[in-house]
């Protein structure tokens, strides 16, 4: 990638930098939003955006600008990148803080990330997730704070999985890096509360609410292990069918035929979105001289 942007700058990507006092780096302490370019389009970026302010103010920092600004920074990063495929990844930090502690003036940084999709016989022959105890500190807040993931990611790779799930010993949340959904009895269930808000889930219900009941509620470890689909929703993995938690099998061990149906019905979904955005979005870029 050729340019990022700090506070409202264009730089190029090797020379943009923080100083070493900034919060996010001291104490992890930040918000950060990522979402994908397709077709040179950001997929879903209101809900994005909205999530990204939400985030923020739970943990009581401000963005610097407003929506407006931020549409038009991410516009003129597509395209003096020339990205029409990958990502975006939007971070705002406590800000440089003499102390070491206390926030300052927030530092808002957008960049361009590669993406690579995840392969597709996870999609034609289902992955498989690990599990681990562990409680997100403000679950409902996008922030910067990845230390169990991260640190789990080896494991995860040793033992062929795609991701690693969170439980509390009795309820079952969310993934690492996605939001989870399970088949059950031909109804599909998801967490509310204690979890991320999922962009990726929140479009996949909308497009599910025609194919089968829905039930936004707190899942048992039980229901996960006797699920007879499971499904992770997120940005880059998109809707991605799960067949095996650890050494256990999910239903038959095979893709079911809702996982089947509502990856169809999604990607419908994101092709039409991608349509009707296309224009407009043309049309913006094409006003850059």
């Amino acid at each position: 990638m050729k340019y990022a942007l700090i506070n409202g700058t264009i730089l190029e990507h090797d020379h943009a930098s923080l100083h070493i006092s900034d919060l996010g780096l001291r104490r992890g302490y930040g918000v950060f939003e990522f979402f994908r370019i397709l077709r040179g389009i950001p997929v879903f970026l209101e809900d994005h955006l909205e999530r990204f302010e939400r985030s923020a103010r739970l943990l009581e920092l401000e963005v610097p600008y407003g929506r407006k600004a931020l549409v038009e920074f991410i516009h003129e990063l597509i395209w003096v990148n020339d990205l029409e495929q990958g990502g975006i990844q939007m971070l705002l930090t406590g800000g440089y803080s003499e102390d070491a502690f206390t926030p300052g003036k927030p530092n808002l940084v957008i960049t361009p990330i590669a993406v690579t999709p995840p392969p597709a016989h996870l999609y034609e022959r289902g992955g498989k997730v690990i599990l681990h105890q562990n409680q997100r500190e403000l679950p409902e807040a996008k922030t910067t704070d990845y230390l169990v993931a991260v640190r789990l990611a080896k494991r995860v790779r040793a033992e062929g999985a795609t991701e690693v799930v969170y439980h509390d010993g009795q309820q079952v949340s969310e993934g690492g890096r996605s939001s989870l959904c399970i088949i059950k009895n031909g109804v599909l269930l998801t967490a509310r509360e204690g979890v991320l808000p999922g962009i990726t889930r929140k479009h996949l219900l909308q497009v599910a609410r025609p194919l089968l009941p829905i039930e936004e509620r707190n899942l048992s470890l039980e229901e996960l292990f006797s699920a007879d689909e499971v499904l992770l929703t997120g940005a880059t993995r998109q809707v991605m069918p799960i067949t095996q938690i650890e050494d256990r099998p999910v239903g038959s061990g095979r893709v079911g035929p809702y996982a089947k149906a509502l990856m169809e019905a999604f990607q419908k979904h994101l092709d039409a979105y991608l349509n009707q955005q296309d224009l407009a979005y043309q049309q913006r870029l094409g006003q850059h001289p």
